[in-house]
C-alpha cells in the first residue's frame, strides 16, 4: 500500500484483510498527520519514501520490500469484501503464476457504484513491475501479463465528491498525466485517462476532446480490441449528455453501440437522453430503449466498466416516470414496484407519493 495523509481511511482498509495477511508493506510518500504512526501501530512495516511525481516508483518500492510469495496491492481509499477471502486463498493455491484480477465496486454516493478490474495479485518475482506515472500499470517482463478472474471484489471509496475535493485529485493527476504526454508522446492510453481525469472533475468540454480521440482512433482502425475502448465511449456520451448536445450523442450512440452491442450502458444513457430532449419522436421511442436494457441485463463486469441497475432497478425506474407521464398508472406502478424490490429509493418515493 501506498500512502500520503490518509489517517481517516487506513485503519479501516487495514483491518479489512488484516487477519488473512502475515505481512504488511506501507510506503509513506510524505505524510504530515498521523499515518506512520497509525500504520506502524496496526503492524505495517512503514517504508519512508520520497515522492517523485511517480506511482510506479512508490509501489515497485514496495515489491523490493516484499519478502512472502505473494503481493496484495491495496489503496488507503479501498476495503477488501470480507466475502472474497476464500477466493484469496484459491487463488493462492491455484499455483497458476499468473496475475489475479479483481473487481472493485467504485462508489459515487452511499449506494451508487460502477465497477471495473484490475490485476491487484500475483507472484512476488522480479518480473512483475508497475510502469506509469499515474494510473500505473502491471506488467510481466514489460508486458500485459495474463491473468486470471479471482473472484476478489475490492470496495474503492476513492471517487466521492467529498474525498476527490479534499485530496485535490484533479489538479494533481492532470499534471502527472500531461508530464507523462510531454515525456511518452500522443499515446492514446494517456488521452483516456486525461479525459476520464476532466470527466471526473465535470469539465465535460475538455473531456470530450481527449475520450473523442479513443473513439475516433477505434472507429478509424476497427481496432475494438483496444482495452479501455468501451469506457471511454460511455464516458465521452455522458460528456454529450451533460452538454446536451443530443444530436452529437445520438452519433456516438449509435457508432458504440456497433462496437458494444451488448453493452446495457450505453443504451441506457440513449433512454436518459431520450427523456431529456423534450421531442414527441424522442418521447415515443423511451419504453423501446429502457425495455432493451432490461432484455440485455446488467452488463457483464468482466467485460466493461458498468453501473449498478443500469439492466435492472434504475431501467424500471425510468419506465415508470415515462408511463407516469404518459397517464398510465398503472404500468408506471408496476415498474416502480420492480425497481423498489432493490431498494432503489427514487422508485419508492414515488410509489408513496401516488400512494397518498
Amino acid at each position: 500500500m501506498i500512502i500520503r495523509d490518509e489517517e481517516h481511511s487506513l485503519e479501516a482498509a487495514i483491518k479489512s484483510l488484516q487477519h488473512i495477511i502475515t505481512e504488511i508493506i506501507v510506503v509513506d510518500t510524505g505524510s504530515n498527520d498521523r499515518s506512520i504512526q497509525l500504520a506502524e501501530s496496526l503492524g505495517a512495516y512503514v517504508i519512508q519514501f520520497k515522492w517523485c511525481d511517480n506511482f510506479s516508483a512508490a509501489r515497485n518500492r514496495a515489491i523490493e520490500a516484499a519478502t512472502k510469495p505473494y503481493i496484495f496491492m491495496m489503496d488507503a481509499d479501498e476495503r477488501f469484501d470480507k466475502g472474497g477471502f476464500e477466493n484469496l486463498k484459491n487463488y493462492i493455491n491455484s499455483g497458476t503464476g499468473l496475475s489475479g484480477k479483481v473487481m472493485i465496486k467504485n462508489y459515487t454516493d452511499t449506494d451508487e457504484y460502477s465497477t471495473s478490474q484490475a490485476n491487484r495479485i500475483f507472484p512476488n518475482n522480479h518480473d512483475y513491475r508497475y510502469e506509469g506515472r499515474i494510473h500505473e500499470q502491471l506488467q510481466y517482463k514489460g508486458r500485459t501479463p495474463q491473468s486470471v478472474n479471482t473472484g476478489i471484489t475490492l470496495l474503492h471509496f476513492g471517487y466521492m465528491d467529498v474525498n476527490i475535493q479534499e485530496k485535490n485529485k484533479i489538479d494533481r493527476n492532470l499534471k502527472l498525466l500531461f508530464k507523462m504526454k510531454h515525456e511518452d508522446g500522443d499515446r492514446l492510453y494517456i488521452s483516456y485517462q486525461i479525459g476520464k481525469t476532466y470527466y471526473v472533475g465535470h469539465q465535460y468540454e475538455m473531456a470530450f476532446e481527449y475520450l473523442s480521440k479513443v473513439t475516433d482512433y477505434v472507429e478509424k482502425t476497427n481496432k475494438v480490441m483496444v482495452p479501455y475502448a468501451s469506457d471511454a465511449w460511455l464516458a465521452l456520451c455522458y460528456c454529450l449528455y451533460h452538454m446536451r448536445n443530443f444530436n452529437l450523442l445520438t452519433k456516438y450512440i449509435e457508432s458504440g453501440i456497433e462496437f458494444f452491442s451488448d453493452y446495457t450502458d450505453l443504451y441506457f444513457i440513449y433512454g436518459l437522453a431520450l427523456t431529456s430532449m423534450n421531442h414527441p419522436d424522442a418521447l415515443a421511442m423511451i419504453p423501446a430503449v429502457f425495455n432493451h436494457c432490461l432484455a440485455l441485463g446488467e452488463s457483464d463486469p468482466t467485460k466493461y466498466e458498468t453501473s449498478r441497475g443500469v439492466g435492472s432497478f434504475k431501467a424500471h425506474y425510468n419506465l415508470g416516470v415515462y408511463w407516469e407521464v404518459i397517464g398510465d398508472l398503472g404500468k408506471a406502478i408496476n415498474h416502480y414496484e420492480q425497481s423498489a424490490k432493490e431498494g432503489f429509493l427514487n422508485a419508492i418515493n414515488r410509489l408513496e407519493a401516488l400512494n397518498n
